[in-house]
Formats: C-alpha cells, sequence, structure tokens
C-alpha cells in the first residue's frame, strides 16, 4: 500500500486513539430501564385498577376472618370458675327481670350438700344471690326491699334437671312437633351436626309445670335413636322472660347475654339397645361406624391445624398473588366441604364438648371409655347408666 509522504498530524492521532466505542448491551440496557420506569411500571404497579384493588382487599379480607376462625378453633378450651365473687346476670334486664331486693329471713338452708345447722338470711338482687349470713346480721337493706319471714322453712338451690328432651317436643305431644331425634336415611346413625336449639319451642308449657317442681335450669338433649345424637344446650326454665314477652328460644337459654364463643357446647351420644334398634346394627358394628367416624374427624383437625398455620404464613407475605392462590387452592380441596360437617367432632376432639353418653349396661360403658382413650375425648357423664352400680371402680379408673 501506498504510505503516504506526510506524517499524519498530531491532533488527528489523539482524536482517532481515544473514540469512545458503546457496546450494543448497553444500549439494550438503557431501553430495559426506559421502559419499565416509563411503561410497565405506571401501569401494572403504580396505577392498580380499581376493580383489581377490590379483588386483592376482598381476598385479604376473607384471609382475615380465615384466620379468625382459626383463632376461635385452635384456641383452649375456657376454664370457668366454680364460683365467682361479684359476678353479674347477663340474663337481668329491667322490664320483666327482678328490680328489687328481695330479702329471704330465718331460712333453714339446703346447699346442695348439707343442711346448714343455723338458721340464715338469704339476698337476691338481680337474679343473683348477693349474701348469706346468720339470721338477724344481714346487712342494711333499701327501703323497698321485699322482705319474707319463712320461720324456718327449708330453701334449696333451683334444681337442675341433666337430661331433658322437653322443649324438642312440647306438651301435649302431636307428632307435628317432635323434633327428639334426627333419624333419616340420608344422614344414618351418625348427626354429631345437628343442634338441638333448632328444635326448641320457646312456648311449651310444660316449662311452667316443671318449674314449679323446683328445677329452674334443664339440660335439652336430642334423643337416643342415633350413635351420635347432635349438640344439647341449657335452658332457664321461665317462659317469655324478654322485653317483649315474645316466645323466642335465645330468651330462655341459661347463657343468654354471654357471646357465643364463650357458651358451653354439650355432645349428645348413645350406645347398646336405642340405636341398635332403630339402624338394626349390632354392638360391634355400631362401634364401627363410630371409629371410621372420628378417625376421619382426627384427619381433618390435623387438616384444620396444617390450614391455619399456613393461612398465617400466607397472610404474613402480604402479596396478593399468593394470598389468591391460597386461598384457590383451599376452596377446591374436597376436605374442606366436610369441616361443617364435622365441626362437632373435631371439637370434642379439642375438648370443647361435654360429651353425655346414653349407656345401659356395663359392656356399653367400657366400649365407650376405649373410644374416649383412643381419640382423646372426654366423657362428662353417662345417663340412664342402669348397670352402672356394677362396675363403679373400673368407671372411677377411667379418670373422666
Amino acid at each position: 500500500m501506498h504510505k503516504s509522504p506526510f506524517p499524519e498530524h498530531p491532533a488527528n492521532q489523539s482524536r482517532r486513539r481515544y473514540r469512545p466505542k458503546i457496546p450494543p448491551s448497553i444500549f439494550a440496557a438503557i431501553f430495559i430501564v426506559f421502559g419499565l420506569q416509563f411503561i410497565v411500571l405506571p401501569r401494572y404497579v403504580y396505577r392498580i385498577s380499581a376493580s383489581e384493588a377490590k379483588v386483592s382487599k376482598f381476598h385479604l379480607d376473607l384471609l382475615d376472618l380465615r384466620i379468625q376462625k382459626c383463632a376461635e378453633a385452635t384456641t383452649s378450651p375456657i376454664q370457668y370458675p366454680a364460683t365467682q365473687s361479684g359476678r353479674t346476670n347477663p340474663r337481668w334486664q329491667p322490664i320483666t327481670g327482678q328490680n328489687e331486693t328481695i330479702l329471704l329471713r330465718n331460712v333453714t338452708l339446703f346447699d346442695g350438700e348439707k343442711i346448714l345447722s343455723e338458721a340464715v338470711d338469704i339476698v337476691f338482687q338481680k337474679g343473683i344471690v348477693e349474701s348469706i349470713s346468720p339470721a338477724g346480721r344481714s346487712l342494711s337493706f333499701s327501703s323497698d326491699t321485699k322482705v319474707f319471714d319463712l320461720e324456718g322453712k327449708y330453701v334449696t338451690p333451683g334444681l337442675v334437671d341433666l337430661h331433658s328432651h322437653r322443649l324438642a317436643l312440647s306438651w301435649p305431644l302431636i307428632s307435628a312437633t317432635d323434633d327428639t331425634n334426627e333419624v333419616n336415611p340420608a344422614t344414618g346413625p351418625l348427626t354429631p351436626q345437628v343442634r338441638v336449639i333448632d328444635s326448641l319451642k320457646a312456648y311449651d308449657i310444660a316449662t311452667t309445670i316443671i318449674a314449679s317442681g323446683g328445677i329452674t335450669t334443664s339440660l335439652i338433649l336430642p334423643g337416643s335413636a342415633n350413635i351420635m345424637g347432635g349438640e344439647a344446650v341449657l335452658v332457664k326454665n321461665a317462659l317469655k322472660t324478654g322485653e317483649n314477652g315474645e316466645p323466642v328460644v335465645e330468651e330462655i337459654l341459661l347463657e343468654h347475654g354471654v357471646p357465643f364463643e364463650h357458651r358451653r357446647r354439650y355432645m349428645k351420644m348413645a350406645c347398646g339397645e336405642n340405636p341398635r334398634r332403630v339402624y338394626k346394627h349390632t354392638r360391634m358394628g355400631n362401634a364401627w361406624i363410630f371409629r371410621k367416624h372420628m378417625t376421619r374427624a382426627k384427619e381433618l383437625k390435623e387438616k384444620q391445624d396444617e390450614y391455619c398455620l399456613e393461612a398465617a404464613a400466607v397472610r404474613e407475605t402480604g402479596n396478593s398473588a399468593t394470598i389468591s392462590s391460597f386461598l384457590d387452592a383451599w376452596a377446591k380441596d374436597e376436605s374442606a366441604t366436610e369441616l361443617l360437617e364435622y365441626d362437632s367432632s373435631i371439637a370434642m376432639l379439642r375438648g370443647k364438648i361435654g360429651i353425655n353418653v346414653h349407656c345401659y349396661e356395663s359392656e356399653d360403658f367400657e366400649d365407650m371409655i376405649h373410644h374416649s382413650k383412643e381419640f382423646g375425648f372426654r366423657i362428662q357423664a353417662f345417663h340412664h347408666a342402669l348397670d352402672a352400680w356394677e362396675v363403679p371402680e373400673m368407671i372411677k379408673a377411667s379418670g373422666e
């Protein structure tokens, strides 16, 4: 190649030597950043549509509701004190309730265990026993107090009937109002999911007759046709005690005025002759049906525990997509539809329900005690326990 006889100018050499060269990758990076900042982010992050925001809030609220239900389901059973000082009566209200103080003087008191050796005075206020003191030493009381001198007559606590089916049917009995047993081929001998409160007749005049015999409170149970008959409820034997004097079921409940989540729960069960007669199973058949049901209840309890832990973890992320995916997966889980049906059985396993079992014979007590040990629920009482006298040590040794 021909070489020029003239040397290059130094300035030209300098410009050629230091001319900057920008790689294409840098141009691509600049373009991506520009696109994210001015096109993608404003559309999908900084400017979420109103409908998207509503859906996100809906999922978050739904998850919070589920977590609240988890807390209610998994908390330990409420421990109720045997006695409470300074307590109030949540059932009391000023329209039909006791408004004046009542003083019973010179009373011979049977306190449920023994007859006191000396006469006492008893003061009531707003449905609560305020004081029991030696006769003649009562605290001062207002001028409008009603005073009754009983001259040594006997006074006892109100009697509690721990096994009653009244109100689930009305007196006199007719078939249209007999709702004591849920006997139906669709449900079979296991109906723990039903509640006797849904059968109560708050107008049943037998209530007044029963109260006249001193029975102030009754545990109303489903009947004994089923192995698991459903949840029972305590009632006060007083009709139309609400502000409007209407036959309202809620107003006859012993725990009327107590928040629903703090109310006691009871389960009615039966073994032996009664479910055997209705469904034609032997005792071993009934035992198998019950154990199969409780095994499934135990599986669902464990699944519920797992779900509640996952729900709390998902909530902590705060990520809308993660929350939505979690709720969608749970809704598609077939076992989720069983939780309402098994709610009472799961609550039994968590110790939240008192178990009352209708059993006649010694082998039935023993069998039910074995079941309670296998699945970890506590038997509160055997009812109609005709042969309990034959096995008192076995029953005591169960620890229940």
